[in-house]
């Protein structure tokens, strides 16, 4: 009898644990997130994150950590790591299929500082070299939510925003737009 009031008592209690938590504000119509809120998210209760952000399409805005070759299984040519400032691990892996990568040639740099995409002209040669992502430099990545794992916020499907459409991406949202 002892045994079934206490089990009772630390069910209600960890049921009154639960509830007191605070709920994660709701993601925004358009999917739109800074870095620091979807990573907070995950820090302060990761069971509501991965409801909240769950196989939604979302785009994150946030400073690059690093750029990499992809290691995933489909062959997607690029990942981009977006961290917080203040960190040395990445917070979101954003991984790029060749379809959202603006050339068929991207190259990224031994140091993982940048990103390089390569045009070619209609006979096929070379035509100019353009940085498309570097190290440092806030971006807006849309993709797909796919998992969190180790520490990884892992977004699928990734594509950089144009510079017109994340400026207007940030003034939709308040944010300092230079």
């Amino acid at each position: 009898m002892k045994t079934t009031a206490l089990s009772l008592a630390l069910l209600c209690a960890s049921n009154l644990i639960g509830l007191s938590q605070n709920p994660l504000a709701p993601l925004s119509p358009d999917g739109f997130v800074t870095l620091e809120q979807i990573v907070n998210d995950f820090a302060n209760s990761e069971t509501q994150a991965l409801q909240k952000y769950n196989g939604m399409r979302i785009c994150v805005y946030g400073r690059v950590g690093s750029v990499t070759q992809s290691d995933d299984e489909e062959g997607d040519p690029l990942t981009a790591y977006l961290q917080l400032p203040n960190r040395t691990t990445p917070d979101v892996k954003a991984v790029f299929s060749a379809d959202f990568i603006p050339s068929s040639i991207v190259t990224v740099a031994d140091d993982e500082t940048k990103a390089t995409v390569y045009h070619s002209d209609w006979n096929g040669n070379l035509s100019n070299a353009t940085s498309f992502i570097v190290k440092g430099e806030n971006i807006g990545v849309r993709g797909t939510f796919d998992n969190f794992v180790a520490g990884d916020i892992i977004l699928k499907n990734s594509f950089k925003l144009d510079p017109e459409a994340l400026q207007k991406k940030l003034a939709e949202h308040g944010l300092p737009t230079d």
